[in-house]
């Protein structure tokens, strides 16, 4: 397993999770999921616009993935 930093902006408010996959794309598909977690809990419970963006980076910090969603 390998450790992948997921940074992620949520309306600006920036954390970051330290998240274990088995590979880049397992990473990745942790990153979808997890955008369109946030998503769901903010639309259903803010029901305003939505902003969220998130970048995975491997050990060395190359970016995996990169993404963002927003709505509203």
């Amino acid at each position: 397993m390998s450790r992948y930093r997921f940074d992620i902006d949520n309306d600006g408010a920036a954390t970051t999770e330290i998240v274990e996959a088995a590979d880049d794309n397992a990473a990745t598909r942790q990153a979808l999921l997890l955008v369109s977690e946030i998503i769901r809990d903010q639309g259903l419970s803010r029901g305003d616009a939505i902003a969220v963006r998130l970048t995975v980076r491997d050990e060395t910090g190359r970016t995996v993935w990169s993404g963002s969603a927003a709505g509203g």
